[in-house]
């Protein structure tokens, strides 16, 4: 009597399984693709609603908002040194000496960023500053990170664009007028208005301490109203191929705000002066270290998600900004004295 075998897959039913399989993952990448984009984008909204809630725990402390940058201007600190302790970072906070050049005369010269013991700080990759949707990079030791405060509707010195222009308002495009924001930063119109494109700081007695930048703003000055005014925004990180790429370098002061003069996720460059940037390159944003009296140095809100970005109000609540938001509403979100009628998006 034959023995009886039971026949294996043929060739052909083995290239249809693994077929069907190939579908089925082709299916599933996407879908399974989308969840991880969505659970990004909630955190993002989370890290969002934690930066705008500190910001309103330390303006119930000190009667202010927190300021945009240090008085000193560039390089003695930014926002992020003083929300530290409201975001669960006091450790980090009490490491960190010399904000605005506070202490110069002790320290000897205050130190910045890079410097130690402030190095310790600045080389410090903080999740709540962090959207995981983003690629983490750096410039040397010194962390990048996705979120900046509303420095208005025109650029980071806070003045008409062009540049001594007059006569416009603040939803003009041929004038563009300062309609006033949550939080300060470069205010020195009169060495702007003449051609000046430095940090407005005063070094007095060679001491950074004596500047007179990121005037910290009160509640009571967004006359817009707190639900009607941006807070803060994302931004991307830049690619540091091939040199150093300054966007995310929010501990210094060219990088840890946006304006509202170009849509979010325009095509429009940011204007990183006295800093690096990487145009284009390996999928960056456009940009460009040169400020002129058109286009003067400011940072366009910008993420990794599709079809616009997240931001907070001044209010504390967290919203989705879609790309085809009007530039009319978008400006008017950003602006805390501008006086503009109501706009939707």
């Amino acid at each position: 009597m034959r023995a009886r075998f039971r026949s294996g897959f043929t060739l052909i039913e083995l290239l249809v399984v693994i077929a069907i399989i190939a579908i089925l993952i082709g299916l599933l990448l996407p879908a399974v693709q989308k969840v991880r984009e969505a659970a990004a984008r909630m955190q993002c909204q989370n890290n969002l609603k934690q930066i705008a809630l500190a910001n309103m725990t330390y303006e119930s402390s000190y009667g202010t908002f927190i300021p945009g940058i240090s008085r000193s201007g560039c390089c003695w600190g930014t926002w992020q040194v003083p929300i530290l302790p409201y975001i669960e970072q006091e450790n980090l906070y009490r490491i960190y000496v010399g904000f605005g050049g506070e202490g110069y005369a002790t320290l000897g010269a205050a130190p910045r960023y890079a410097s130690s013991p402030n190095s310790q700080v600045a080389y410090t990759r903080l999740k709540t500053f962090t959207c995981p949707s983003d690629t983490p990079s750096q410039v040397g030791s010194i962390m990048n990170h996705n979120y900046v405060l509303n420095a208005g509707n025109t650029s980071l010195y806070q003045a008409s664009i062009p540049i001594g222009c007059t006569g416009g308002s603040v939803l003009s495009t041929t004038c563009t007028t300062f309609g006033g924001a949550p939080f300060g930063w470069y205010e020195d119109p009169a060495t702007l208005a003449a051609g000046g494109d430095s940090s407005p700081v005063d070094y007095t007695n060679g001491s950074p301490a004596q500047g007179k930048s990121g005037r910290p703003r009160k509640v009571t000055d967004i006359t817009d109203g707190t639900s009607n005014t941006m807070m803060a925004s994302e931004i991307r990180q830049g690619i540091q191929s091939p040199s150093s790429d300054y966007r995310g370098f929010s501990w210094w002061g060219g990088s840890a705000g946006f304006t509202a003069y170009s849509l979010p996720n325009s095509n429009d460059p940011d204007v990183l002066t006295g800093a690096g940037c990487n145009n284009g390159t390996g999928g960056n944003a456009p940009c460009t270290t040169t400020s002129t009296a058109t286009r003067p140095r400011m940072m366009v809100a910008r993420s990794r998600h599709t079809g616009g970005v997240v931001v907070s109000m001044c209010d504390g609540s967290v919203r989705f900004v879609p790309n085809s938001v009007s530039l009319a509403a978008w400006r008017a979100m950003s602006t805390s004295q501008g006086e503009e009628p109501s706009v939707n998006f």
